[in-house]
C-alpha cells in the first residue's frame, strides 16, 4: 500500500496545511464555531478532497448523510430545492444533523448552478454545501458570495516534513530531518502532496530491498547552496 493512502488522515489535525490562516478557520468551520458553506481552493495535491470530507464528518460524526449523486445530476434536476429539502428533513430524522452536500472539482461544472443558490437561501440552516476546485474564479459569482472561501496553497517541504519524518520511522527507516529536507526539496516546484509521498516511496523502497540510498552528503550541500 503506499504510504499516501496508509497515513491517510482520519482527523483534521492530521491534515498537513500550507497556510495557518487556513487552518485555524477550517477548525472553527469543524467545530461549529463558525457555520457557513464552503469553497476550498488550490492547486493540486494540497488536501483539498480529504479536508472536506474531514470538515463534514467533524460536525456531523460518522453516521452522517452526505450527497452521493454528482453535481451534474443535481443541477440537472427540475426542482433542486424540493429534492434538497427532502434528503434535509430525512438527515435531520436520521441523524439529527444537516445534510452535507460536497462536491469536488466543481470548477468543471457546465450547469448554471442557479437554482442551487436559491436553495441555499431557503435551505442554508439545514444543508451545509462544501465545494473544492483547482480554480476558484471559475465557480460562479453568485455561489462564492454564499460560501465562506479557505485557501489551500501549495505546499512547502517545511509543511510536510514533520509528519513525513514521522511516517518513515513507523515504517522502520531512520533518515535526519536534514537528510530529508535535502531529498525532499525539489518536489518544492509543484508543492504538490502526492509528489512529496512518492518520493517517501521510493526512499522506503530502497531501504527495504537493500538497495543504495541517496547521497545525503550532496544532498545536504545542494540545500545548503540552495538556501544562500
Amino acid at each position: 500500500m503506499r504510504l499516501i493512502e496508509k497515513y491517510a488522515p482520519n482527523k483534521l489535525n492530521e491534515v498537513v496545511f500550507g497556510n495557518e490562516t487556513s487552518q485555524h478557520l477550517i477548525n472553527a468551520i469543524a467545530k461549529g464555531e463558525y457555520e457557513c458553506n464552503v469553497i476550498l481552493h488550490g492547486p493540486n495535491g494540497t488536501g483539498k478532497t480529504t479536508t472536506a470530507n474531514l470538515i463534514a464528518q467533524s460536525i456531523g460524526g460518522n453516521d452522517i448523510m452526505v450527497e452521493t449523486k454528482d453535481f451534474c445530476t443535481v443541477l440537472g434536476m427540475p426542482d433542486i430545492k424540493e429534492y434538497l429539502k427532502r434528503c434535509a428533513i430525512m438527515a435531520k430524522f436520521t441523524t439529527g444533523k444537516k445534510y452535507f452536500v460536497i462536491w469536488h472539482e466543481f470548477d468543471n461544472t457546465k450547469a448554471n448552478p442557479h437554482t442551487l443558490w436559491t436553495a441555499l437561501d431557503d435551505l442554508g440552516a439545514d444543508v451545509m454545501l462544501i465545494l473544492t476546485t483547482n480554480n476558484f474564479i471559475k465557480i460562479h459569482q453568485s455561489l462564492r458570495s454564499r460560501c465562506q472561501a479557505v485557501e489551500m496553497p501549495a505546499l512547502k517541504v517545511e509543511d510536510i516534513l514533520s509528519r513525513a519524518h514521522w511516517i518513515l520511522q513507523q515504517e522502520g527507516l531512520e533518515i535526519s530531518i536534514q537528510q530529508l529536507m535535502a531529498y525532499l526539496k525539489p518536489q518544492q516546484i509543484s508543492g504538490d502532496l502526492r509528489k512529496y509521498f512518492a518520493e517517501l516511496d521510493k526512499l522506503l523502497y530502497l531501504h527495504r530491498q537493500g538497495l543504495p540510498m541517496p547521497p545525503w552528503n550532496n544532498l545536504v550541500t545542494r540545500k545548503a547552496m540552495h538556501l544562500v
